[in-house]
């Protein structure tokens, strides 16, 4: 296991996290949305020993819309994450799959049509996966070009894909394409860690920590029974939390350490 943190979007504040946690941590995420200001300081954190991956953009990106026009366009952002990645140096890039447009039906003993509709939603969320497996298929080939490892999330929603290990699964037809296990997200989803283990092996290669209450997906530092199953897994695990303050970074290494999860620190700044 590779621990990773995500810095802030500033380039000041990316780098100041960057030196402080020298040292403990092996990589860093860089936030697809600010990639294009994060690229320089990027690029300084790689001549200060740091591995990079990337999280491609997602807000209003739908690589599986119904819409030709709406999912090329996904597509090329996807693709132009790619090729940054590429030039910074990245080893690898997170993305997600994105939603159906529709599941606003109500509830069992409300309406007649409940079944109905949810018959409908099924058949939509049908449809979306088979377009997501072509818009994958694409991505795949471009990371594979370029030297880039492609992985795909799991999403908390009750309208996002893929959510549950079943879901996952049907990505593996997609040669060369890798999993990240966000273990925030499954707990949202009521899905259990070992799961996603167990029907994706050695192609789950990267894991976001964080936790959550199961209800709202609030990146808190997470527990260490969550992290203790990758601790002799060759993954990169990214603990993923909001830039509160860096010394939350450092509390989570050092609770990491002691339990013997991670390597003591060696070098950088005390904490």
């Amino acid at each position: 296991m590779t621990l990773g943190f995500r810095p802030p979007k500033d380039p000041e504040g990316f780098l100041a996290y960057a030196r402080r946690l020298q040292g403990r941590y092996a990589f860093l995420e860089v936030p697809g949305s600010a990639a294009e200001a994060l690229e320089g300081v990027a690029l300084e954190a790689r001549a200060m020993g740091y591995r990079l991956t990337l999280h491609a953009r997602y807000l209003d990106v739908y690589p599986a819309s119904p819409e030709p026009a709406v999912r090329e366009a996904s597509l090329r952002v996807l693709e132009e994450d790619l090729v940054r990645a590429a030039r910074m140096g990245a080893e690898l890039v997170n993305v997600h799959a994105g939603n159906i447009p529709w599941t606003d039906y109500p509830p069992p003993g409300l309406s007649p049509a409940h079944e109905a509709l949810r018959e409908a939603e099924r058949r939509m969320r049908e449809e979306a996966f088979g377009r997501a497996l072509e818009a994958f298929s694409r991505l795949t080939r471009l990371a594979l070009d370029l030297g880039v490892r492609l992985t795909l999330e799991n999403l908390p929603a009750p309208q996002e894909f893929p959510r549950t290990p079943e879901e996952m699964v049907r990505f593996l037809e997609v040669p060369d394409l890798y999993f990240c296990l966000d273990l925030g997200h499954a707990r949202m989803a009521g899905e259990a860690p070992e799961g996603f283990l167990e029907a994706l092996g050695e192609r789950l290669v990267h894991v976001h920590a964080h936790t959550n209450d199961g209800r709202y997906d609030l990146h808190l530092p997470p527990r260490l029974e969550e992290v203790a199953p990758f601790a002799g897994r060759p993954c990169t695990l990214l603990v993923e939390l909001p830039p509160r303050s860096v010394e939350e970074y450092l509390e989570v290494h050092r609770s990491l350490a002691s339990a013997g999860l991670v390597p003591e620190a060696m070098g950088g700044e005390e904490g």
